[in-house]
């Protein structure tokens, strides 16, 4: 276990001579053009893969309304839509890998954290939250009269700047540095984050005890180009961007040239929350 008296929850996790691919947090500013390469991600949150996952999995499904006749046992088939890609991402780390764990099992916690916060909002305001629709007054069944009228239309007020979770970049695969060619590289979210750590637990200095040897973590990408996390919209309406089929059949989906420019909101954005520069262009 390494010491720990110089941790920042902002460090870089990455092997430095290998990509095995990589999910990055989209900072608040972004440079019109956005570079592949691994050397322009030193100042950007992101979770760099220790190793490839054994398999990766591109499954979608659409739905069809059916309509059926006499004359047309088989019915006819209309298209109604077709789910978002979801891409599933595991890998397996030990605390003993000080290439990438430079810092030990504190390593694996950090990783841990990460994952977990890239599904939960960022606030750019306070850390209380106001709700509108809560009854007033002081008599008790006007209350409760109030509160089952309103219970499912209480929501968040605005002004405490919450917004959704994070833009995520997920860069997995490449064929060539071009736009238009096969791969997948795509801006979505995290749908879900999974992480289970194992023994032997370890002790180390500064006091710390029962820390992980191992972990195994896993989250779950889906694509949306479009998604943007702020629910502050300027300007009139966001503008939309889709991969159609044209889109995915010449490129899979390495569609991140597609996307409009969103509203993104990254870590940090309350500079007094900030510990590094996390607006910097990538």
């Amino acid at each position: 276990m390494a010491d720990n008296s110089n941790y920042s929850p902002d460090v870089n996790i990455r092997r430095n001579d290998l990509l095995c691919g990589r999910l990055v947090a989209m900072p608040t500013l972004v440079s019109t053009t956005l570079s592949d390469s691994l050397g322009s991600f030193s100042n950007v949150l992101s979770v760099d893969f220790p190793s490839m996952p054994d398999t990766i999995e591109l499954m979608r499904s659409a739905d069809y309304d059916m309509h059926f006749n006499i004359s047309n046992p088989d019915g006819i088939h209309t298209y109604k839509g077709t789910k978002p890609l979801e891409i599933p991402i595991s890998f397996k780390l030990h605390a003993f890998d000080n290439i990438y764990c430079k810092q030990g099992a504190l390593t694996l916690l950090q990783l841990a954290a990460r994952l977990h916060s890239f599904i939960l909002p960022i606030s750019n305001g306070p850390s209380t939250t106001a709700y509108a629709g809560k009854p007033a007054g002081t008599d008790t069944a006007q209350i409760q009269r109030s509160a089952d009228s309103t219970s499912t239309q209480s929501v968040a007020d605005n002004s405490a700047g919450v917004t959704a979770p994070i833009t995520c970049w997920l860069y997995l695969m490449a064929t060539s540095t071009a736009d238009n060619t096969p791969g997948i590289s795509a801006i979505g979210y995290v749908n879900d984050v999974g992480v289970k750590l194992s023994g032997p637990w370890l002790r180390g200095p500064n006091g710390s005890f029962n820390l992980p040897s191992s972990g195994e973590f896993s989250f779950t990408f889906v694509h949306q180009p479009s998604h943007g996390n702020t629910s502050f919209v300027s300007g009139g309406e966001t503008p939309v961007t889709a991969a159609f089929a044209d889109d995915v059949k010449s490129r899979l989906y390495n569609t991140r040239s597609l996307v409009a420019r969103a509203s993104y909101v990254g870590f940090a954005s309350n500079p007094s929350n900030a510990t590094t520069d996390a607006t910097s262009d990538i």
